[in-house]
């Protein structure tokens, strides 16, 4: 069970990370609120036609307490978590942006030992440690300055953000274990998309430029792989996995940004990003380690 949980959040770590290199392919002709509010009605709307030609309930049948969950999974760890990202991300470098966002991991972490009483030994402290070093790392590139002190707003955003994801994987676990992935994969996109349609007629532009085929097909690539199958395995790995584990492998998505970039846009990587990547498979060796027993489903209630 457990191992099954490590290949689903390692699928979903390597759509997210894939993910990235195709954003950046796209992400400059479209504003980012349009941009996020056709990835998640459009992987909303996939999923739901998929469901619909399997002749299956599009949406989950959730149980009046679990709807507090949905909120909290949607309105915050899905919009605000996003948006305050992209905020933040506009006061900030990159560089800086990409080593912070590394902070949902051990946000996770700080929220489940206590509203999920879980506990980590401490080999797999030690390999999440190792997972976060080589994240940053990867991420890291020497001939970009780290201006911490340029960017203070972006950065208390960014870490805002970062956290704020890192929560919304607790009422991600108790949604995953008592629902259907799919169809709460449904509800929570199209959830998102509509708490997005507001912010658009705010916006002066959404489109910046011309849009090609070429373009069309990346985009739908990137929803298919990142809101489809990366959302889906997530929460599938959330049923076998405790909290903490499926953030800490999530902490390997930089690495598949990597090779992702080395395969499609043919970008090199340097000494430090291959020590990173190297520093990000010996975590993870520590996080799986030699216990895949039956990880305890926990699904007491939030506070």
């Amino acid at each position: 069970m457990r191992l099954r949980g490590f290949a689903a959040i390692g699928t979903t770590a390597s759509m997210f990370g894939l993910g990235i290199v195709l954003a950046k392919l796209v992400s400059g002709v479209l504003n980012s609120f349009f941009f996020t509010f056709l990835c998640l009605a459009g992987g909303g709307i996939l999923l739901a036609l998929f469901l619909f030609v399997s002749r299956q309930p599009v949406f989950p049948a959730l149980p009046r307490t679990l709807w507090k969950d949905m909120l909290i999974l949607t309105g915050f760890g899905t919009v605000l978590s996003l948006l305050i990202v992209l905020i933040g991300l506009a006061h900030t470098s990159a560089v800086i942006g990409g080593v912070l966002l590394q902070l949902e991991g051990p946000a996770a972490v700080f929220f489940a030992i206590p509203l999920l009483h879980e506990r980590l030994s401490w080999r797999q402290a030690l390999g999440s440690a190792i997972l976060l070093l080589g994240s940053i790392l990867v991420v890291l590139q020497p001939e970009q300055p780290l201006a911490w002190q340029d960017s203070l707003l972006g950065i208390l955003l960014v870490t805002t953000g970062a956290f704020i994801y890192g929560f919304a994987l607790i009422p991600t676990k108790r949604l995953a274990v008592l629902a259907d992935s799919v169809q709460l994969s449904v509800l929570r996109l199209l959830l998102g998309a509509v708490c997005i349609l507001p912010f658009l007629f705010f916006q002066p532009t959404l489109v910046f430029g011309p849009i090609s085929w070429p373009m069309i097909w990346i985009l739908l690539i990137y929803i298919v792989t990142t809101y489809c199958i990366g959302y889906i395995t997530q929460q599938l790995a959330l049923r076998d996995l405790k909290v903490w584990e499926a953030a800490a492998v999530l902490q390997s998505t930089p690495l598949f940004t990597a090779l992702s970039a080395l395969l499609i846009t043919h970008e090199t990587l340097t000494l430090l990003q291959i020590g990173g990547c190297l520093l990000v498979l010996i975590g993870g060796i520590f996080v799986v380690g030699r216990n895949t027993a039956a990880a305890e489903q926990v699904t007491s209630k939030l506070p």
